[in-house]
Order: structure tokens, then C-alpha cells, then sequence
């Protein structure tokens, strides 16, 4: 994929989420995340996708990964805010 037609699926993504469209933002951001497994940018959105869609359990497994993401990128604030995600939305676990 080039950045162009990043670009435009990023942008379609967000207005997706901002108009609470979860299953067409799914769509776009796996879409990405095929071709960009390890840009947080697009694993984070992805993962409360998933949560919003009721898929728990990729939404987990996606915010652990961003949350790795933004700690190998030495990123601490970005973790330590998606670590607390993690901590409010699957409480028991």
C-alpha cells in the first residue's frame, strides 16, 4: 500500500469512528493493519474497534500490542495512557 492510499483509509477511518460507525472503521483499519502491524496509529484505533464491535478479546490482545508498540518506541506517557485503557475496560483480567 502506498502512502497515498494510506492516507485516504486513515482518513475515512476517523470519520468512520467520529460518526460512531465501528464496523465500517473496523473494516479500514484491519485494512491497514495488514500492511502496518506495528504503527500504533492504526492498533490503537483498531483496538477499541474491536471493543466497540464486542470482539473483547482482540480488542485485549490489540491493546496489549499497542501498548508494547508505544513502550518499544520508548513512548512511556503513550503507554502508561493505554495501560490504564487496558485497566478500564477489562477490569477482571
Amino acid at each position: 500500500m502506498d502512502d497515498k492510499t494510506k492516507a485516504v483509509l486513515l482518513r475515512c477511518a476517523r470519520v468512520y469512528i467520529s460518526t460512531k460507525n465501528w464496523q465500517k472503521a473496523l473494516v479500514e483499519y484491519r485494512s491497514l493493519y495488514a500492511d502496518f502491524p506495528d504503527d500504533p496509529l492504526i492498533t490503537e484505533p483498531l483496538a477499541r474497534c474491536y471493543l466497540e464491535t464486542g470482539n473483547l478479546f482482540k480488542a485485549r490482545e490489540m491493546y496489549d500490542r499497542v501498548a508494547a508498540e508505544y513502550t518499544a518506541k520508548g513512548d512511556t506517557i503513550k503507554a502508561d495512557r493505554v495501560k490504564a485503557d487496558i485497566a478500564k475496560y477489562f477490569p477482571n483480567v
